[in-house]
């Protein structure tokens, strides 16, 4: 497919195979070959962006969707993408419908993100999949009937060879469109519609409940990591940026990178934990420590409400190398509530038992849970080749 013209969205692969250099003992687990195509179209105006994309690869099945956090219950959609076709896209929005929908002064707006778009990007590409669609949402799409929604971006414009949705699926004006209506629109034009019924959390404490984006954040915000962990099919991790602090830990002897960050934070607390250094467009790592991270306000030396994430990697003095850098902490475990101390050496014995504390749980095994595992297509009574080899012949 060619690029779209400037101001059209911006079409980009991977540049090749991913190395990331962590600590020796795990080096081996790091080394990446991903391909993705990314189409960006969220910096086009809405109104231009049908006219600008280009039908996707023949033989390519499409999951639409929101899809914040790429959780096993996204997966489940890419499974079955893959099942149907021989190329999976994923197609989603940005920014949410969620946030442009949010009614300015309501009491509650759009729920927090679980994944920056370049999150979302990096972990697509480890899933396997071939092609992410990213398109602006506006009011004005939030406008369109469904008829028009279908017409504009799938009938004229990315011309799948199959659509994959979820159960609860909703798209047009007001919400009015939902997976039965998909069918139809896309009937006449021999587009298969595939609906993935509800995938429920199998453990823990959200057992028997849809496992989803809302379930994940109750996690994430509760500190239950590694449940959250289980539902996303990889540790919990925010991405960021390193900025300069009050050096406090530097002068305790365990200096730690002052994480600026928007995306939703655990529940305050110690956390043993992974310290990323990504790549300037964040699309890869480059380094990674195990560490500790401290969330919260440091009662011990401040009375102010203000949060912060202060991540000490273990073992290496990284000095002020970071500063600027945009990094990434995956969260593998809570280990204690926040405190406040009586005194510095108290504060600094803590901190040393937390390390400890943290060690055995900083496991090769552990730092591998990091990265998101390929979807595989899923069992299907219907031999896959033959389905691709019609969708592979389909032209529309």
């Amino acid at each position: 497919m060619p690029k779209s013209p400037e101001p059209a969205g911006r079409e980009r692969g991977n540049g090749g195979a991913v190395g990331l250099r962590c600590w020796a003992p795990i080096a081996s687990l790091w080394i990446r070959h991903l391909d993705m195509r990314v189409l960006d179209f969220s910096t086009v105006p809405a109104a231009h962006a049908p006219g600008e994309l280009s039908p996707l690869p023949a033989g390519t099945a499409v999951c639409l969707g929101t899809f914040d956090g790429m959780h096993r219950g996204h997966q489940g959609l890419i499974a079955r993408a893959r099942s149907l076709a021989p190329k999976v896209a994923v197609v989603t929005f940005e920014p949410r419908p969620s946030e442009v929908l949010a009614r300015p002064g309501a009491s509650q707006g759009a729920a927090p993100r679980l994944q920056t778009p370049a999150q979302r990007e990096h972990v697509c590409r480890e899933l396997g999949v071939d092609t992410l669609v990213i398109l602006r949402f506006d009011v004005g799409v939030s406008q369109l009937s469904p008829a028009e929604f279908v017409d504009q971006f799938l009938l004229q414009g990315l011309r799948p060879a199959a659509v994959v949705v979820g159960y609860d699926f909703r798209f047009g004006a007001k919400r009015v469109g939902g997976p039965a209506q998909l069918r139809v629109l896309l009937a006449p034009a021999g587009i298969e519609v595939s609906v993935v019924e509800k995938i429920a959390a199998a453990a823990g404490p959200l057992a028997g409940e849809k496992l989803g984006s809302t379930a994940i954040r109750e996690l994430v915000a509760a500190g239950e990591v590694a449940q959250a962990a289980n539902l996303l099919g990889r540790l919990y991790a925010v991405g960021g940026t390193v900025e300069h602090g009050a050096a406090r830990g530097r002068t305790l002897g365990y200096p730690t990178a002052n994480v600026a960050s928007r995306s939703l934070h655990p529940k305050g607390g110690v956390y043993a934990c992974f310290l990323s250094l990504l790549a300037a467009d964040e699309s890869r790592e480059q380094e990674c420590w195990p560490a500790v991270a401290n969330l919260g306000t440091n009662p011990t030396f401040t009375d102010t409400d203000a949060t912060t994430l202060e991540v000490h990697a273990l073992d290496v003095d990284l000095g002020d190398t970071l500063y600027g850098r945009a990094v990434e902490v995956a969260f593998v475990a809570r280990l204690r509530d926040e405190q406040r101390f009586d005194s510095v050496d108290a504060l600094r014995e803590a901190i040393t038992a937390d390390i400890e504390r943290a060690r055995p749980l900083l496991t090769p095994a552990a730092a591998e849970l990091r990265h998101a595992r390929r979807v595989e297509a899923e069992p299907t009574s219907e031999p896959v080749e033959r389905i691709g080899n019609e969708l592979i012949g389909n032209e529309r």
